[in-house]
């Protein structure tokens, strides 16, 4: 059997789902600020997996994909436990901006995670979560997207460790790509590898796909992911599916080399090997005059491009992913 689980003010029982907050603090009228949580407890014991959405506030990939995969758990059925936080930083998720428009001083959340107990208000934020989250997960996958100005494709940045090329892996089939990532700061994954975990960050989506279907093909193929991972760790019953081979390496974010208006190349495949010297886009002034065009600096995959045409120059423009070698073996011999 498994045992009752408390997180924040959440308590559930074995088979129950319950919901509750973190908090963190008060606000001027004395009322509490708090991150929402969802706590899935399974009836038989097995691992934790924390899926947190929304440490950038314009990421609503996370909170969406989360609430479909969670209408697919039957906590009677779950060995383990799943703790859904679907905005880390309810501020910034509020306010539809990457941080809190409020804090200006520790503003990306993914950069100055753990934070300080008596940091500024961010840090705080991210303090209280990864006092939570590190005394009770054993998985973690952190949801992020191109936000407000871009489209991600399917992309893993995994901590380098072995716990967490494996859960990399459990993602499935259309996630081919897995980036070792350095562990020990600045974002919840790595602080994850630092403890030896497991701990990924997956980029799928922006806000140009929030629009009707869009959305929703973007959230079911996530939702589908971790209910993957859940089979893979034997959480859930059925049969997982993996990619054939995973493509590591590294990224280069190339950036626009003229203020104007970018439009991307309408050829252009994400995900799919493109030679050096591919177009990317083409800037233009508002002549209709050629700037510049974006190249590929190399043979490699597109796996992030800009999605709002207006651009100042050295802003990003496109993720590029340089694949070093294809491996096989992330995946232990038990799997």
């Amino acid at each position: 059997m498994n045992k009752t689980v408390t997180i924040g003010n959440v308590t559930a029982r074995p088979g129950e789902i319950q919901r509750g907050v973190l908090e963190v603090g008060n606000d001027m009228a004395g009322r509490p600020q708090a991150i929402p949580l969802l706590v899935v407890n399974g009836s038989e014991a097995g691992p934790c997996l924390w899926i947190n959405g929304a440490t950038h506030g314009d990421e609503p990939e996370g909170a969406f994909s989360i609430f479909l995969a969670l209408k697919q758990l039957d906590p009677q059925q779950l060995a383990g436990t799943v703790v859904a936080v679907p905005a880390m930083n309810v501020n910034a998720f509020t306010a539809g901006t990457r941080g809190d428009p409020l804090d200006t001083f520790s503003y990306d959340m993914n950069r100055i995670y753990p934070g300080k107990a008596d940091g500024y208000p961010t840090e705080r934020i991210a303090y209280a979560h990864w006092q939570a989250m590190q005394a009770s997960c054993d998985l973690q996958i952190a949801v992020h997207s191109g936000g407000e100005h871009s489209y991600l494709a399917h992309m893993i940045f995994a901590s380098d460790n072995p716990a967490s090329l494996e859960l990399a892996a459990a993602m499935g089939p259309q996630w081919p790509l897995v980036f070792r990532s350095p562990v020990g700061g600045g974002n919840p994954s790595s602080m994850m590898g630092s403890l030896g975990k497991a701990g990924i960050t997956v980029e799928l989506g922006g806000n140009c796909r929030s629009l009707t279907r869009d959305f929703h093909v973007v959230a079911e193929d996530l939702a589908a992911s971790y209910l993957n991972v859940l089979r893979h760790y034997k959480m859930i019953a059925g049969q997982p599916s993996y990619a054939p081979a995973w493509q590591q390496g590294y990224q280069i974010a190339l950036l626009a080399p003229a203020t104007g208006l970018f439009v991307g190349n309408p050829e252009l495949p994400f995900e799919r090997p493109i030679a050096q010297g591919t177009l990317l886009g083409t800037l233009y002034d508002l002549y209709g005059d050629v700037l510049a065009e974006l190249v590929a600096p190399r043979e490699g995959v597109v796996f992030g491009l800009r999605s709002r045409p207006s651009v100042l120059a050295g802003q990003w423009c496109c993720f590029f992913g340089v694949v070093e070698q294809t491996v096989t073996d992330l995946l232990p011999a038990r799997s």
